[in-house]
């Protein structure tokens, strides 16, 4: 650790605050929501002429299900082993967003949509690089980039490349935002289940002949109830019952009902178990059929052996060039809880704001310069 200039590391990223402002104003301007992949591609394809600037070349990973993924090698390099830069280019906000959250910038903060979640994490990843280069700093590891293009809607179109690719590195630094303006690095995310719960009961007219019909939703009232009671807080384990809808008039004993249901939780064998009493459910009602559909989705990051000793090392970085850092625990999911199955990794190392996913999103600036620091300590220490 000694033989790095941390002071250095922070006072070049500092002096670099321009160049960040105006590389993630390009990146925020350039709409992304998931869905519309034409845009993404466009994005994907500025990020890619941006890296390639940085003498690294690009592979892309083409789809019709999304806009696809690229990453990102270095084009000379004498490493053999890798750490892996992964990160997302879509958003959660529709084309026309900018309109009513405009790109802005007051004082020490920026707003707009994507800035903290997660576009200035993409800056961040080149910025980490460009210092590196700039000050001829040598890491042990050759820094690999990985960007997503559906990690919002659950990664399922980019997981195998993330599993190929995290199976094949040391570690992965995930630049999605921090925790809260105290900007918690994040050494823990809870796991998710996702479940659509359907009953198919028997109409019949409510006032001529209700005997004669089995009512979906009086089923799953009792569906619900189920649910409800596997929820354990003090466990980490949650269920909600998001949506709803059944019947097709108020005079018809209704003949189908359909909820939603999001599941977090903390352990492995948790949500394994809550998943298979969802799946077990069985009806109440006679001439009534139940059917879930869905299951486990990201699994949670765990404080293992191997994620611990990249959170000692941010410590000691931080350490190094005179920063507080915090560890907290995600309710949500990330591109982290893949590659923590098969490698090392730290979450949260991206921008210090709020607001994600909110019309209230936004960044600090000076303290997300400090997190580029950081980063760059990083991936040029063991």
């Amino acid at each position: 650790m000694d033989s790095i200039d941390y002071k250095k590391i922070r006072e070049t990223v500092s002096e670099h605050k321009d160049w960040f402002v105006n590389r993630l104003k390009k990146y925020v301007l350039a709409e992304s929501p998931t869905d519309d992949i034409i845009q993404n591609r466009k994005l994907l394809h500025a990020i890619a002429e941006d890296f390639k600037e940085l003498n690294y070349q690009v592979e892309w990973k083409e789809s019709v299900q999304s806009a696809g993924q690229i990453i990102c090698r270095p084009k000379q390099s004498e490493l053999q082993e890798d750490q892996l830069l992964i990160g997302h280019v879509d958003t959660v906000w529709p084309v026309g967003t900018l309109d009513k959250m405009p790109w802005k910038i007051d004082d020490n903060v920026i707003r707009g949509p994507g800035v903290y979640d997660m576009k200035a994490g993409i800056v961040m990843m080149q910025l980490g690089i460009k210092i590196m280069k700039e000050l001829g700093l040598k890491p042990k590891l050759r820094p690999v980039v990985m960007i997503t293009s559906d990690e919002e809607t659950g990664s399922r179109d980019s997981w195998d490349e993330i599993e190929k690719i995290a199976r094949s590195v040391n570690r992965v630094f995930v630049p999605e935002p921090s925790i809260g303006l105290e900007g918690k690095i994040k050494t823990e995310r809870k796991g998710s289940g996702r479940y659509q719960i359907k009953v198919k009961g028997k109409e019949a007219h409510s006032g001529v002949e209700p005997e004669k019909g089995a009512s979906a939703i009086v089923e799953m009232a009792h569906i619900i109830q189920k649910v409800d009671e596997l929820n354990d807080y003090e466990k980490g384990i949650s269920l909600n019952v998001g949506l709803i809808s059944g019947g097709k008039a108020v005079n018809i004993v209704p003949g189908d009902c359909v909820i939603e249901v999001d599941l977090r939780y903390m352990k492995k064998s948790d949500g394994e178990e809550i998943d298979d009493k969802i799946k077990k459910i069985k009806p109440e009602l006679r001439e009534t059929e139940i059917t879930v559909e869905g299951g486990l989705r990201r699994p949670p990051v765990v404080k293992n052996e191997r994620n611990q000793k990249l959170w000692e090392l941010a410590q000691n970085c931080a350490q190094e060039l005179g920063l507080k850092i915090e560890e907290g625990l995600s309710g949500g999911g990330s591109d982290g809880s893949i590659t923590s199955q098969f490698t090392a990794t730290i979450d949260g190392m991206g921008a210090v704001g709020e607001g994600a996913h909110s019309p209230s999103e936004k960044i600090l600036i000076d303290e997300t310069m400090d997190r580029a620091a950081l980063l760059t300590a990083m991936l040029v220490s063991e």
